[in-house]
C-alpha cells in the first residue's frame, strides 16, 4: 500500500510541537515501543511496517522503507512507525502517592527518562509546567521506552496545580536544602524538580515549604535532572512502598 502524499506530509510534520497539537497525533518508532503501545491498548491511527516484519505485526499496513523514512524522526529509521492519538487525561486528585512537578525541564531525553523512572516506581501521573518540553516529542517518547503509555502527563501552571492539592507539603529541589536522606517526607507531598541549568523558578520557590538537596561526595558540580529525580523517588518509596 502507498501512503497518500497528504498523509505523508502530515505525518512527517509531527516532529514539530505545533503540528502535534494541531493534528492531536504523535509518532512512535521501533519494534519494542510499538509492541508496548499495542500491549497497553494505547489508541493509534495507523501502524506502518516494511514487509520483512509483517509476521510480528500482522494487523499493520505494509509500506515502503522510503515512506517510513519520510515519517521517521530518527537519523537511522526503523522498519515500523506508529501514528498515535494524543490522549486527554483527567487529573487524579485522590492520588495517594507523592506528586512530582517538573518546572521547565527542557531536555526531551531527560523527560522521557523521568517518565520511565516514575513507571518503575509505580506512579501513574506526572505534572509539568507549561514550559516543560512536550512529552510527545519523539526523543521523550523514545527515552521513555514505552512508559509514556502508562504515565499520564498533565501540563498545568503551578498556581492551579497547587489549588488542586491544598493539603500537600511542597518540597523544592535546591543545592542548599536539607539532605534528602534525612527528610521525613509526608505522605501528602509535592516534589518540585527544576530546570537543568537554573533550578526551580523564583515564582515557584515562593511557595516551597522545604528545600531538598541530594548530598554529593565527589567533585561533579551537579546531577543530571533525571538521575536526581530517580534518587528522590527512591527516598519517597520509603513512605509507603506498596501504594
Amino acid at each position: 500500500m502507498t501512503i497518500s502524499n497528504n498523509d505523508l506530509k502530515k505525518y512527517s510534520s509531527l516532529n514539530r510541537k505545533i503540528k502535534r497539537k494541531e493534528h492531536q497525533l504523535f509518532v512512535v518508532e521501533g519494534e519494542k515501543i510499538c509492541k508496548e503501545l499495542i500491549k497497553n491498548d494505547f489508541e493509534y491511527e495507523s501502524i506502518f511496517i516494511t514487509k520483512n516484519i509483517q509476521n510480528k505485526f500482522p494487523l499493520s499496513t505494509i509500506c515502503s522503507k522510503k515512506e517510513i523514512r519520510r515519517i521517521s524522526h530518527l537519523k537511522s529509521s526503523s522498519n515500523i512507525v506508529a501514528i498515535c492519538k494524543i490522549p486527554t487525561y483527567q487529573i487524579n486528585s485522590k492520588d495517594k502517592k507523592p506528586l512530582i512537578y517538573l518546572d521547565n525541564v527542557s531536555d526531551p531525553g531527560n523527560l522521557g527518562t523521568i517518565i520511565r523512572t516514575l513507571d518503575w516506581f509505580g506512579y501513574k501521573q506526572l505534572f509539568c509546567s507549561k514550559n516543560t518540553v512536550d512529552c510527545f516529542n519523539n526523543k521523550s517518547v523514545m527515552a521513555s521506552m514505552g512508559s509514556i503509555f502508562r504515565i499520564n502527563c498533565h501540563y498545568i501552571d503551578f498556581d492551579n496545580f497547587q489549588k488542586l492539592f491544598p493539603e500537600h507539603t511542597i518540597y523544592g529541589t535546591t543545592m542548599d536544602g536539607e539532605n534528602v536522606g534525612s527528610i521525613k517526607f509526608r505522605k501528602k507531598s509535592i516534589i518540585v524538580i527544576g530546570n537543568e541549568s537554573n533550578g526551580v523558578s523564583k515564582e515557584i520557590m515562593y511557595n516551597i515549604n522545604n528545600n531538598v538537596r541530594i548530598q554529593g561526595y565527589g567533585k561533579a558540580e551537579s546531577l543530571n535532572v533525571s538521575v536526581a529525580t530517580g534518587i528522590i523517588l527512591n527516598e519517597l518509596a520509603k513512605i509507603n512502598p506498596q501504594k
